[in-house]
């Protein structure tokens, strides 16, 4: 994998453990030279990710709308910046620039990121990874709920092949197959 979209929160959250690790997954990413494609923030998680990946001689990628410029402080200091006009674009731009998908603790923004990228795998417009990195169990409520659909059959078994769950950087660097280099 030469490339990565991250969708992650624009704020930190209520747990240091979602920095800790987001600076952990922004070296080891670094180090192996994958390319961080993310939304062009300076705040929150993504700003951790950009910042320690740039840090730590990493290629960064920004893509953020014209709407968001101020409001999530776009990060100057990354590697390449693309300023676009809509969300849709937004979302595209990433979609296309990258080999697979890494879900962080996140908000709304992040699940809408998550299932579409989840959905358009289900209809077969690509074959990308998908990998939710369950920090500290964040998305474990979110994996019961895809169940749930499966349950009730409003979605096929298969889903659960469409992502990788992973819990620690250890089970990142398998998914990935990385190791870090120093």
């Amino acid at each position: 994998m030469k490339s990565i979209a991250v969708y992650c929160g624009s704020s930190l959250g209520t747990n240091k453990i979602f920095s800790e690790s987001a600076k952990e997954i922004a070296e080891l990413l670094a180090y192996n030279s994958v390319k961080i494609i993310y939304g062009g923030g300076d705040s929150g998680i993504m700003g951790i990710i950009s910042n320690t990946a740039i840090s730590k001689g990493g290629n960064v990628e920004g893509v953020i709308t014209s709407h968001l410029v101020n409001r999530e402080k776009k990060n100057i200091n990354i590697s390449t910046i693309k300023v676009v006009a809509t969300m849709h674009e937004r979302k595209n731009l990433m979609f296309n620039s990258a080999d697979g998908f890494l879900i962080l603790p996140g908000g709304i923004g992040t699940l809408e990121e998550f299932f579409e990228v989840l959905s358009w795998k289900q209809l077969h417009i690509h074959n990308k990874p998908i990998i939710l990195f369950n920090i500290d169990n964040y998305w474990t409520h979110l994996t019961a709920l895809i169940d749930k659909t499966i349950d009730c059959k409003f979605t096929g078994e298969n889903i659960k092949d469409a992502y990788i769950v992973v819990n620690n950087i250890n089970e990142l660097k398998k998914v990935l197959n990385i190791n870090v280099k120093n």
